[in-house]
């Protein structure tokens, strides 16, 4: 016979898989916090937590994190953003031009902020985010690998091109940079397979 577990009364089950991923698409979002952390392998980058204004996904993120029964849930709606260092290089003079497309998406969206280098200032602003769909493939804690897609911040853009519905889809980013040559693809889960963040609720 199995052992009964302590509070097992008042435990709660594991929503595994069952919050429905955010489609890829153009979303009208509010910044929740924003802070620079340093990369493992040197460098710094801009994180930028969001949450969704508008639409059938209002409050995605926010509801997502409330529903997660995880002791460590970690808060999704995060965009990264790789800084500059200023060495001259083509890799970072492309760095600096991705940071002045957010600071551009930033501005035109707030027509009062300006950008001055102070990310402790973007809390509260609004913008549009562009969501793909990201590929992942990886060996979870069992030993088990695992596969899948889960939805991934890669842009910020005016908000107006989001409420005026002047946006593509994004396609999705393939691990290889393609889609697999297999005929059947297997269906996406939801994001609550995804590989887990690093982030805990920042803010």
């Amino acid at each position: 016979m199995i052992k009964k577990c302590n509070n097992w009364e008042k435990t709660q089950a594991a929503k595994i898989g069952s919050f429905e991923k955010l489609p890829a698409g153009g979303y009208e979002a509010k910044i929740i916090g924003a802070k620079v952390v340093d990369n493992a392998n040197g460098g710094q980058r801009l994180e930028i937590a969001v949450d969704i204004t508008a639409g059938e996904f209002k409050n995605y993120f926010k509801n997502q994190f409330a529903s997660s029964t995880y002791d460590d849930k970690k808060w999704k709606g995060m965009a990264r953003f790789f800084l500059p260092v200023d060495d001259g290089s083509q890799k970072d003079n492309f760095k600096k031009s991705l940071l002045k497309a957010v600071t551009q998406a930033l501005e035109q969206s707030n027509a009062r902020y300006r950008w001055d280098w102070d990310e402790t200032k973007l809390k509260g602003l609004k913008v549009g985010i562009m969501v793909r769909d990201k590929e992942y493939d990886f060996v979870d804690q069992g030993g088990n690998n695992v596969h899948g897609f889960c939805a991934e911040i890669f842009e910020f853009v005016d908000i107006k091109l989001i409420q005026e519905g002047k946006f593509s889809v994004p396609e999705p980013k393939y691990l290889n940079g393609k889609a697999p040559s297999a005929p059947d693809a297997p269906p996406m889960p939801s994001d609550s397979d995804a590989p887990p963040a690093t982030d805990d609720y920042p803010f």
